[in-house]
């Protein structure tokens, strides 16, 4: 860490997840105005890791939030949700959390007339509106302006490159989304696959973001579990230990092994 890193920072330049033991070992929460890169691979928790900081956003610390989703169908998000006790459309209703879905858009969908909601303003997005990176951040932007939000989650990455008509390499592109999330002061999680440093130019998004936590889920052997390691958190000293993680119904995901 830097010498300037070092620096303990106040209470308002933290953004507290509000996840049980995860804000005590990144120093009382995000560094605010910061990118963080969430990966693990399928079924480790990264969707409900996104949407309980939103959640904790709004319901514990009034900071509105929008969710982006790439890939998941938004009423099946909502179902799922409902076993940690997260109304997402209560949340939706008042106009704290937006949710953005462009799962349709994987199918080229863009020219078929989509319901537009009567009361919250979550949209959803054709394949036709996305036709730059540079676009889908400005809806992005444009969305947490209207709501005040000051919290996004992206879910996920591999989706979004395959959305976007461009030649961008995946780092311009996370350059590009990482530098305009930040200049509009947002909190923001990015969704990814497992981060696996041995394939040439996979890493390039952890090296861009100011942070990286990553997702495990090992199925047999003596360490069977789940498991969350903050592999990089620029701005604050952070745990680097590998922590057990638990799914609590009613709550969501709760870090343990935390002094």
């Amino acid at each position: 860490m830097d010498a300037e890193e070092e620096i303990a920072l106040e209470e308002d330049d933290r953004c507290p997840t509000g996840i049980s033991g995860l804000d005590e070992v990144i120093g009382g929460g995000f560094p605010r105005g910061r990118t963080i890169l969430l990966t693990g691979a399928c079924g480790t928790g990264k969707t409900i890791f996104g949407v309980q900081y939103l959640f904790n956003g709004i319901t514990k610390y009034n900071e509105p939030g929008v969710l982006v989703l790439l890939e998941q169908n938004i009423d099946q998000l909502r179902k799922d949700m409902r076993a940690f006790n997260y109304d997402l459309r209560e949340l939706e209703e008042v106009g704290k959390l937006v949710i953005i879905d462009a799962s349709l858009s994987r199918f080229n969908v863009s020219d078929i007339n989509l319901p537009k909601p009567s009361h919250d303003r979550s949209f959803s997005l054709t394949s036709i509106e996305l036709i730059e990176t540079k676009e889908v951040v400005d809806i992005i932007l444009d969305t947490a302006k209207e709501i005040g939000a000051r919290r996004i989650v992206i879910d996920s990455l591999p989706a979004l490159n395959n959305l976007v008509k461009s030649e961008s390499s995946v780092r311009d592109i996370i350059l590009n989304m990482n530098y305009r999330l930040q200049g509009g002061d947002l909190t923001s999680i990015i969704i990814d696959d497992i981060f696996d440093d041995r394939k040439p130019g996979f890493s390039t998004q952890a090296y861009v973001v100011d942070g990286v936590i990553v997702l495990d889920y090992k199925t047999s052997g003596p360490d069977m579990g789940r498991y969350l390691t903050i592999q990089k958190m620029r701005g604050t000293r952070h745990s680097d230990n590998i922590h057990p993680i638990r799914f609590s119904e009613g709550v969501g995901i709760e870090v343990l092994g935390v002094e």
